[in-house]
């Protein structure tokens, strides 16, 4: 497959989005299609994997990628424009301001240390205190205001309830980052080996499984993986 304009205009919207539903995927390259397409095919889901593939042939010696990720969370699949490298914060240096950045480090750590990997918004408006230093005047709650909005945006956060949790982009771009820095914290999947975000808690031991290996495996299998009793948990 030639790299045309069709792949250089899908490239982009996933670039400024940074997080697009698969649905959202379909309808932007539709548009490309009527845009830059040489017939009246109309493309469907296949044609975005092909898409995103050329695509990822290019962008992958700049350690980047557009990762399809099923969200447990939503229980609906994203693309994800992401940073591979091992510090992907660091790659923001020119558009956020230290203390900004610092800012996002701070949210990211705490929603890692809470027990449910929720914060309030309220919670998340006054960590900018954490940002200021001698010389340094904490980040403004208005700034931190527009901030959080805009990493929202981008699918690095998602907000349900007043609530702040990760979003599809930092269960993606950060998984790496967050399982080296806080692998006391991170929880992994035992059936897949695969940090977890959110997931599903046995009721007789403290495991904790992704729903989609949990569904899996609960077609062969009626007995928790770790402890081996009676899974009684619905899912």
């Amino acid at each position: 497959m030639e790299y045309t304009n069709v792949h250089r205009a899908f490239l982009q919207a996933c670039s400024n989005h940074g997080t697009l539903s698969k649905e959202t995927a379909l309808d932007i390259l539709i548009g490309i299609y009527a845009r830059y397409g040489n017939d009246d095919t109309i493309p469907n889901e296949t044609d975005v994997t092909d898409v995103v593939a050329k695509i990822n042939e290019r962008i992958h010696q700049f350690d980047q990628r557009i990762v399809y990720s099923h969200f447990e969370l939503l229980d609906s699949d994203f693309y994800v424009f992401v940073n591979l490298q091992e510090s992907p914060i660091d790659l923001h240096q020119n558009v956020y301001t230290a203390p900004e950045l610092h800012f996002f480090r701070v949210v990211l750590r705490e929603l890692t240390l809470s027990e449910d990997h929720t914060l309030t918004t309220i919670n998340c408006l006054n960590l900018t205190n954490d940002t200021a230093s001698e010389t340094i005047k904490p980040l403004p709650k208005t700034r931190a205001e527009q901030l959080l909005n805009e990493w929202e945006e981008l699918g690095y956060f998602l907000v349900l309830n007043d609530k702040f949790h990760f979003g599809p982009k930092s269960v993606v771009e950060f998984e790496k980052y967050l399982s080296k820095n806080y692998a006391d914290i991170i929880t992994r999947c035992c059936l897949c080996n695969v940090t977890i975000f959110y997931g599903v808690r046995c009721a007789s031991c403290p495991q904790i499984l992704h729903k989609d290996c949990l569904k899996k495996y609960l077609r062969r299998l009626t007995n928790c993986p770790a402890c081996k009793k009676l899974w009684s948990v619905p899912i």
